[in-house]
């Protein structure tokens, strides 16, 4: 069989598992299925169920385009789920005996976050409310149709009023300006479907959960001038209402998980960049960190395109209640980490790894374990892991200047049973490009991890043009995921050359946090020693024909390299940043992470120093300037700015500018823009690649 080489409009061909959910009883598990609708323009998402052998598998839901955020309730006999199929987002109950979904809830604003309380009575969610008002819901004579009416009016209505603020943070990437309501958390009988509010205030509440006894709700919040990306408080309130009181007050908490005894909750706590688990009594007191050992963050850092729905996902308890599991990045990979409560075993067991992303799971409490996940040629698929003692791997510190102990690694456990089919209809077509994986020394010493794909065609003895690609966050990390982006530049004829330098997670705490305060340093020297080292040792690169692509931070880089040197025959910079001095004035995550990133100096000299539009005039290289118009992260002022000074010192640059989009598309946004966005950037570096010698031989 021949095989078809990678094209933008694969991405109406893609489909995303995530959330993979078992049941109380171990048996069955249901998880999310998003496709795209090439006539819509729109994704859908629908619930599967599937046995934990893999050998029956059914839809359950048809209705609506977005059926999310599966809780299966404590007798395992229905589920309960959120979906947009009518009076916008509201809860929906499927009883797995047979018979239609019914609807729970028909809050004006929907609800979120939804939990069950472990004696099945109740289900607790967040819904928006306005200041101290009542909770709003459409009337019972209220029919679909005009419940839709009136949905679409307010939000048209807002959209199109003044807006009014007075906190500091006031808008959100791929939500936008923050409306006057704040979420709250709501009881909403199963039986009756009354409801009751438990919480009032001028804070969003987050991330709920029931204690074992059903006597109290756990959730995190955060101050009006704190921004919730960051971590929060933890609070608990009674179940049958009352005050609401502080467990635990360190500004920077998130996703509390209550042990099964109700002894304990566990919660992530972030230093600096890294994320840690943390033990405290459940009603208070101080915690004790579990995860000294794991040297990097226990959060899903990977950078790929290939994920629709990002779930924070919560600590997970064994039923004993003696151990914690999280979900790790390290040197390119998530892994499924075990940590003990026992004071006298700090171990950090990897008890799921190998080379892969895994992005959702879900244990059982006993021996079984969901997991959604990817591999380097692979977008996604859902599987059942039984957990093997013998396979499990002590995670060990590596600094900085230690060389890698393993390059590259097998999965563990080595048996799973699938359970989707995802994308293998589409991958039976597709070549593939494997990616290869080098490290390399760089500044002080340190080992850089490195990745580097051959053309889809690949001829040894040809020579092959270069795309550098360069991550985003700076804390985020290329890894063993499928990337569809890269995998359409091999298939264009590019090699494609992509590094972690220092800064990326998932190399130490040392190595995430040495990017502070020196962005465009060792870091930039870091990527510029992998490009080559990369040229020096594989025969087939082009060095004569090197183009650079970066997104967010990755295209600060790319303005920064650009000012710096003209090596380059192109460069694509997208949802850049040019100008630090704006972006801590317009960022939805500014001024706390441009104050975090520059170890406090905010200064504008020490801004300016750092921002690549004061060195705009020093721009030789062709630049196409990518952006999104609704990028709150890195507003699109900062291509603006950019492009205007490079054209008027004359420099060759282009601004392609996407409509109705956020720092997000590549992973979520509209189809269509999706592929628009790919075929500019295809377009710019396929015209300006030099055609001399082109794939002139090695010999």
């Amino acid at each position: 069989m021949s095989f078809r080489t990678t094209v933008p409009e694969d991405i109406y061909k893609f489909e995303w598992p995530s959330n993979p959910t078992i049941s109380p009883d171990g048996k069955q598990v249901v998880y999310e299925r998003t496709v795209t609708c090439v006539k819509e323009n729109i994704y859908e998402t629908h619930l599967y169920l599937s046995d934990v052998h893999g050998k029956s598998r059914k839809i359950l839901t048809s209705s609506g385009t977005s059926n999310t955020n599966p809780v299966w309730s404590p007798d395992g006999k229905t589920i309960a789920f959120i979906s947009n199929r009518a009076y916008g987002r509201q809860v929906w109950l499927l009883s797995l005996d047979g018979g239609e979904a019914r609807c729970l809830t028909r809050f004006l604003r929907g609800i979120s976050s939804i939990v069950w309380s472990p004696d099945g009575s109740t289900i607790y969610g967040l819904v928006p409310v306005a200041g101290n008002s009542k909770l709003e819901t459409f009337h019972d004579q209220k029919t679909m149709s005009e419940a839709e009416s009136d949905i679409e009016k307010g939000n048209m209505s807002w959209g199109n009023g003044p807006k009014h603020y007075t906190n500091l943070y006031y808008k959100s990437d791929g939500i936008g300006f923050h409306k006057p309501q704040k979420r709250q958390l709501v009881a909403i009988n199963i039986e009756t479907c009354s409801f009751t509010q438990l919480t009032r205030g001028t804070t969003d509440v987050h991330e709920p959960v029931v204690s074992p006894d059903c006597k109290y709700i756990a959730f995190s919040t955060s101050s009006e001038d704190e921004n919730f990306l960051f971590g929060g408080q933890i609070y608990r309130v009674p179940a049958s209402g009352g005050e609401v009181e502080l467990l635990y007050s360190n500004k920077k908490a998130s996703l509390p998980s209550y042990s099964p005894d109700g002894k304990w909750i566990a919660f992530f706590g972030i230093h600096a960049d890294q994320k840690q688990l943390f033990v405290m009594p459940a009603a208070g007191g101080k915690p004790r960190c579990l995860s000294k050992q794991y040297p990097d963050t226990l959060a899903d850092m990977t950078f790929t395109d290939m994920r629709y729905l990002r779930y924070s996902l919560r600590p997970q308890w064994s039923n004993n209640s003696s151990y914690v599991y999280g979900l790790g990045t390290r040197e390119g990979r998530n892994e499924i980490v075990r940590f003990s409560i026992d004071e006298n075993d700090d171990r950090a067991e990897i008890i799921i790894g190998g080379d892969r992303t895994i992005f959702h799971y879900s244990y059982d409490g006993v021996e079984t374990i969901t997991i959604a996940y990817s591999t380097v040629n692979h977008p996604g698929k859902a599987a059942v892991i039984r957990i093997d003692e013998a396979s499990t791997v002590d995670c060990k510190y590596r600094q900085p200047k230690e060389a890698f102990s393993q390059i590259r690694m097998p999965l563990f456990p080595e048996t799973e049973i699938r359970l989707d089919d995802c994308n293998d209809e589409l991958l039976s077509e597709l070549k593939v490009v494997e990616p290869e994986v080098f490290t390399y020394r760089s500044e002080d010493n340190w080992h850089i991890q490195g990745f580097l794909l051959r053309p889809a065609n690949f001829d040894p003895k040809k020579k092959y043009p270069v795309i550098l690609d360069i991550h985003g966050g700076p804390h985020s990390a290329y890894g063993f995921s499928y990337f569809h982006q890269l995998q359409l530049f091999a298939a264009q004829g590019y090699a494609v050359i992509y590094t972690n330098p220092r800064g990326s997670s998932g190399f130490s705490e040392e190595f995430t946090n040495a990017v502070h305060g020196d962005y465009g340093g060792k870091d930039m020297k870091d990527i510029l020693n992998g490009l080559d080292y990369a040229l020096q040792n594989y025969h087939f690169f082009d060095e004569n024909r090197v183009a650079v692509n970066g997104i967010s931070y990755g295209g600060f880089m790319v303005n920064w390299l650009i000012t710096r040197t003209d090596r380059f025959f192109a460069a694509i910079s997208e949802g850049c940043i040019s100008n630090w001095i704006s972006m801590y004035g317009t960022s939805d995550i500014a001024p706390y992470f441009i104050e975090q990133e520059f170890l406090g100096k905010t200064d504008l000299e020490t801004l300016w120093r750092f921002s690549p539009l004061a060195y705009a005039d020093h721009v030789q290289t062709p630049l196409l300037l990518l952006h999104n118009e609704s990028d709150l992260r890195c507003p699109i002022e900062q291509a603006e700015q950019f492009y205007s000074h490079i054209k008027r010192y004359g420099g060759e640059v282009e601004f392609v500018r996407i409509p109705h989009s956020s720092h997000g598309l590549l992973q979520y946004g509209k189809p269509e823009l999706r592929i628009a966005r790919l075929n500019a950037m295809l377009d710019f570096v396929n015209a300006h690649l030099p055609i001399k010698n082109l794939q002139t031989s090695t010999q």
